[in-house]
């Protein structure tokens, strides 16, 4: 009789073949390569994250877009107000119990608490940067874009990423209620000096916006699994 495969690793080939909506087939599964597993994390946490957050960045991203292609609406105001929002209120909301759908099982697996998040966070970052990358696109191949397809993705890439983590990090840190409240209020802060203004701000300082994005989205990674939200529902 053949000996029976650990825990772990039938509860990994079960979420596995869940997730790519096969058979469960042989769960005596073999070590795959680290390649494979990344994918099919990725696959796993597709299906996890609820379809209003893919919906809302598509629907708020496009709206903007078109408002862009309009007559005397300057496009890199539009971006640089709409990309950091819809990034920071999409990343906040993927944390905690309240939002999980998957909560009980996840806290059953084997699988770290931090590669979940990272998973989590590379699937709607970079859907919404892919989104706001196809509207520059758009935007500069109408024509809208008069300084050049660089200058117009750096007017946005930093806000974006930079409220992106800190949005992340109150998340872990502190609830996703918390951190949606202060993402907007940033956002309100960064919208005011555009208010009645035909032209952009200078968005400057894209390096040091990125280089804290990092250093805030790799404490929230670290600190994933010691007792936040996701691991330790509220009573």
């Amino acid at each position: 009789m053949n000996k029976p495969p650990p825990a772990e690793r039938i509860v990994a080939a079960a979420l596995a073949a869940s997730a790519l909506e096969g058979g469960l087939g042989d769960l005596r599964v073999h070590a795959v390569s680290p390649a494979r597993r990344a994918w099919l994390l990725l696959c796993m946490e597709a299906r996890l994250v609820h379809p209003a957050v893919w919906a809302a960045s598509l629907l708020v991203m496009a709206v903007c877009g078109g408002l862009a292609l309009m007559h005397g609406v300057v496009p890199d105001v539009l971006l640089e107000l709409s990309a950091p929002l819809v990034a920071g209120l999409g990343v906040a909301g993927l944390y905690g119990p309240e939002q999980d759908r998957a909560f009980e099982l996840v806290a059953a697996t084997p699988t770290s608490p931090r590669l979940v998040l990272l998973a989590r966070v590379t699937l709607v970052y970079g859907y919404d940067l892919a989104i706001a990358l196809a509207v520059s696109g758009l935007l500069w191949l109408s024509g809208k874009a008069s300084d050049g397809p660089a200058a117009l993705i750096a007017s946005w890439l930093g806000p974006m990423t930079l409220l992106a983590a800190l949005s992340l990090l109150l998340a872990v840190c502190w609830n996703p209620a918390g951190a949606i409240g202060v993402t907007l209020g940033v956002w309100i802060w960064i919208a005011l000096p555009y208010i009645g203004a035909r032209t952009p701000q200078p968005a400057g300082g894209l390096a040091g916006a990125l280089g804290a994005a990092l250093v805030l989205g790799t404490a929230a990674i670290l600190l994933a699994g010691r007792g936040e939200p996701l691991r330790r529902p509220r009573s």
